[in-house]
């Protein structure tokens, strides 16, 4: 996924990512990022909250739902339930 001057990598095995910032500009950067890429589908976030000098800064976050990953962990889930079913059926029959 790129974000303009740098590359963001995320893990392949999530499937719900959560992103905290302490800045809008940052979690700005990566809605645009989710907004770009083709398999990613925004769930939830914060209200961006504009950059304060003064007082305490809240976390905030964007959580987002990486369908590519989930689509691979079906298909291992699947393809492991198969061959148990087969294995299972051939020792039932015998």
């Amino acid at each position: 996924m790129k974000t303009g001057y740098r590359e963001v990598k995320f893990p392949y095995n999530l499937v719900n990512v959560r992103v905290q910032a302490n800045s809008s500009y940052q979690l700005k950067r990566v809605l645009e990022a989710i907004e770009n890429e083709k398999g990613f589908t925004l769930m939830s976030k914060s209200e961006i909250q504009t950059n304060r000098t003064a007082g305490p800064k809240l976390r905030q976050f964007v959580t987002f739902r990486d369908e590519k990953s989930e689509k691979r962990n079906w298909q291992k889930r699947k393809k492991y339930y198969n061959h148990y079913n087969d294995t299972k059926q051939n020792t039932t029959a015998d």
